[in-house]
Formats: C-alpha cells, sequence, structure tokens
C-alpha cells in the first residue's frame, strides 16, 4: 500500500486498510512520535464508527467465501507471507526503531521469530481434525466438525509489534477466519506492513482489515467493533488494567475473549544453580527492550545461603547492560513513578534509581527491600528495574513468587533437575522455564496466562483451536427412537 503524504507536516500518512484498500477517515488524524528521536515520524488515520463498521461488515463478508477455502492454499498463502517476511526484514525492523524506539537486536527477533511463528501455524493445520463419536441411538452417525467461528477483533500491542500481532493475524486467518486488526497507536505504520504482506502473498480482499485510533477515542470505536453482530471474538494482547476494560465490553455484548495480560515475572535462583548463568538470564530478562515486556523477569528471588555472592553477581551483570530505550515518554514516567514510590516507602538501591540514562531510557536499576505497600510489589515495572527478594528455603521462595495476582511466566535455576520440576509444579503460572530467561518463547509451544494474566493459549495447533469451534451433525436414516 501506498502511502500518501501531509501538505503541512510532510509527513507520510498510514492509512486505514478495509476490504482490501487504503482509506480515509472522516474523524481526524493522530501523530506517531518516536520517543528516541524526539520528533513525530508519520500521522495515522483515526478510525470513526464508520469506518469501524465498514471494517466488520467487509471481514464478514469475506468470511462467507474465506471459511470454505481449502487447508492446501490456505497453508500455502501462511508460508509465502512467512517468506515475504524474511525478505522484508530491513523494512520491517527500520519501522519497529521508528515507531517503538526498540534496539535492533529485539526488532531483527522480532522479525525472525514472527516468521517462525507463521511457518509453525502453516504446519499445524493438518492437525484441525474433526471425530465420529460413538452414538447411543442404533443405526445413526454422529460427526463432530472443527469450524471456523467468524471474523476476530485482533487487538495487538506495540511492545513486541511483529511477533505478536503476526500471530494473532495468522492464527485465526490459518483456521479460516477473517480479521479486523486494530492497529496500535504507537506502532501503526509497522502494523499496517503486516497487511501489506499478507497483500502480496495473495490475501482476498476483506479477510484482513487493519484500522487505529488516536488514544482519546480507542473506548468508543473498540465497543462499536465489539457490538458489531458480526464479530465473534476478540483476541486481546496487552496489560490487565486494560484487559480488565475489554473483558466487561466483550461481557456487555456475550463474545468470547482471548486474553493475554501482564505478568510479575519471578526468577527463582535455589542454592545449586549455576550463579554466573542464572545472574545473566536474570539481568537480561528483567532489562531487555528496556523492561517493556509481559515475560520481563519482576522479582529475582534468591536462597539466602548463596545471596551475598549472587548479589555481587548482580551487580556486576547490571553494571555494563544497556536496556536500550522507552517506547513513549507517558510509559516510561510510569515505570519511574513506581520506583519513586518504592522509594519514598523504604526500598534501597542496589544498583540504579528513579532518573533518567539517556533522553529516552531509564537506568537498570536492582531495589532491594520491596514490601506489600509499595505499588511495584504487585504491578509491573515496565521498565529496566527487578526487585530483589531473599528466600528461607524453597517453600518459600516459592511463596514469594505465588504472591501476586498475575500468573503468566516464571524460571527456576537449579541444577537438579528433580528439584527444580519440584518447584515448577508449585509455581502458579502458565509457564515456568528451567535454566532459562522468563522472557522465553517457541512456536512450537503453547504460550498463555493463568490467574490474572489471561485465559486462552497461542502458538501452533493451541492457538489453532482457540478459532474453531466444534459442530454436531447427527444422520439417522429412520429417525431418533427416543419418543
Amino acid at each position: 500500500m501506498t502511502l500518501s503524504k501531509d501538505t503541512d507536516t510532510g509527513l507520510n500518512v498510514v492509512p486505514l486498510w478495509i476490504n482490501g484498500q487504503n482509506t480515509t477517515s472522516t474523524s481526524a488524524r493522530f501523530p506517531v512520535y518516536c520517543f528516541e528521536q524526539q520528533k513525530d515520524v508519520f500521522l495515522a488515520e483515526s478510525a470513526d464508527k464508520e469506518s469501524a463498521t465498514r471494517a466488520v461488515d467487509a471481514a464478514l463478508k469475506a468470511f462467507k467465501t474465506w471459511k470454505k477455502t481449502p487447508v492446501i492454499p490456505r497453508r500455502n498463502l501462511l508460508l509465502k507471507v512467512a517468506s515475504i517476511v524474511r525478505a522484508r526484514v530491513e523494512e520491517l525492523v527500520q519501522a519497529q526503531r521508528e515507531e517503538t524506539s526498540v534496539i535492533e537486536l529485539w526488532a531483527r527477533k522480532n522479525v525472525s521469530l514472527a516468521a517462525d511463528v507463521v511457518e509453525e501455524v502453516a504446519s499445524s493445520l493438518s492437525s484441525m481434525r474433526g471425530e465420529i463419536p460413538q452414538t447411543a441411538s442404533e443405526g445413526s452417525l454422529a460427526l463432530v466438525l472443527n469450524e471456523p467461528i467468524g471474523p476476530i477483533l485482533t487487538i495487538a500491542p506495540w511492545n513486541s509489534s511483529i511477533i505478536l500481532a503476526l500471530r494473532a493475524i495468522s492464527t485465526p486467518i490459518a483456521a479460516g477466519c477473517t480479521v479486523v486488526l486494530k492497529a496500535s497507536e504507537l506502532c501503526p505504520r509497522t502494523h499496517h506492513l503486516l497487511a501489506e504482506i499478507f497483500e502480496e502473498a495473495g490475501l482476498p480482499a476483506g479477510v484482513l482489515n487493519v484500522v487505529q485510533t488516536r488514544r482519546e477515542d480507542a473506548a468508543s470505536i473498540t465497543e462499536t467493533i465489539i457490538a458489531h453482530p458480526g464479530i465473534r471474538k476478540i483476541d486481546f494482547i496487552g496489560s490487565a488494567p486494560v484487559g480488565k476494560l475489554i473483558g466487561q465490553v466483550a461481557a456487555k455484548y456475550l463474545k468470547p475473549i482471548l486474553m493475554e495480560l501482564g505478568g510479575k515475572g519471578p526468577a527463582i535462583v535455589l542454592d545449586d544453580a549455576d550463579l554466573e548463568q542464572a545472574a545473566k538470564k536474570c539481568i537480561t530478562g528483567a532489562f531487555l527492550h528496556h523492561g517493556q515486556l509481559c515475560f520481563s523477569t519482576e522479582r529475582i528471588i534468591v536462597l539466602e545461603k548463596i545471596a551475598p555472592q549472587f548479589q555481587e553477581l548482580l551487580r556486576q551483570e547490571a553494571a555494563h547492560f544497556i536496556p536500550g530505550s522507552g517506547a513513549a515518554e507517558g510509559l516510561v514516567d510510569k515505570s519511574k513513578d513506581k520506583l519513586v514510590d518504592a522509594e519514598k516507602k523504604g526500598a534501597k538501591f542496589l544498583i540504579g534509581g528513579p532518573s533518567y540514562g539517556g533522553i529516552a531510557s531509564l537506568v537498570p536499576t536492582i531495589l532491594t527491600g520491596v514490601t506489600p505497600e509499595m505499588e511495584i510489589y504487585h504491578e509491573e515495572s515496565f521498565g529496566p528495574s527487578v526487585a530483589l527478594f531473599i528466600a528461607r528455603d524453597d517453600a518459600h521462595a516459592i511463596e514469594i513468587a505465588n504472591d501476586t495476582p498475575y500468573g503468566l511466566n516464571a524460571a527456576i535455576h537449579s541444577k537438579d533437575m528433580g528439584r527444580a520440576l519440584d518447584v515448577a509444579r508449585e509455581i502458579e503460572c502458565a509457564q515456568v522455564h528451567i535454566n532459562n530467561m522468563t522472557a522465553h518463547d517457541e512456536p512450537t509451544l503453547p504460550v498463555g496466562g493463568s490467574r490474572g494474566s489471561g485465559w486462552g493459549r497461542c502458538n501452533a495447533s493451541w492457538g489453532l483451536n482457540e478459532f474453531v469451534a466444534p459442530k454436531l451433525i447427527t444422520l439417522s436414516a429412520t429417525g431418533n427412537k427416543f419418543l
């Protein structure tokens, strides 16, 4: 899709993408600001209720034919999408860096992992099977078909803008559904590039539609889309506070929702761990991408026997770690405010503190003495900061790890796999990684949340099953003899 240029600012304008065409809005345009460069890099059309409704209408119309598309053409289209993603890597990296100030390493990882995910979804299509269950009625046959459920509203975040959006688009499309993507207002150009890639791969018009809106209109536009009778499910990836609001709207209109929300990822370091490796993984997990990941390490819990030695290793690792830039001033300020609150209530800083290390980044920070009265104890820091806790024994470490409303991910470091597995089974998280970072994802593994981190699973066949529903058909030549 060719971007138009705004005559007043000279900036390229990111359009709405509805039914295979660039579309403008009668509402307004909003600037897309690069925090690292301290300037606007794009303008974007802001969807109004009329254009949002047209996007759902297009998805509903396209669904009537797309759901009948055989599995092999769907698989081949996804494989072509993955190939184009790899071919356009430089463009996708540049877009991420322009809009959300990510470091190049993280931007490239987003692209490569996203392509892997699409290929895995394509290969998993053959796992989609129905059943022929036994019947109680003589002479009857029952068929249970897995059918695509219909148009999906996908709300994708900015912090892993390629991998999370592409996974959330490709999975329902693979299952035979159509999609309305609500692009993030922080990275609409990046998300629209994904629509370009699907178009280049040959996706029919209307199967994927993309809208974005300025923040002040987000609630009303989102409800307009959810309320539309054509939308059959919502896929939301984002923060818990926003997830609660969207969940309430979904319940109002009796729409199911797949949610992957925030986390408070604990990393437990047992006294038989490889301490140097554990320190590297804990620090990287905490500070990668300026801590702006739901899978970030938020709590490091170390047994007291090795605490002094491990604390020094953490200090050494953190001292030379470059966390990158924050994506927006408001996000960085909120993270800083949590540090200020913790300091006022008695927390100490092993390294760092509530201060900027650059024009768009906070300094890497390790806190000690964090207590439940502090905001950062329960809520995501969403910045390059992590709290250090000292546990008496394994049971105490588990207690600290589970003292949170979230249940997304965790890590355990130990050389004893039996002991680590015992601890892992007591951690109330949807995924636990032994001797790895909390921030770990693979295309072949189920990923999702539990408790306050959401529900449902993504990736491979687990993700595909979120977008199909069983339909029962019975066949009886003589009729049921129940009456």
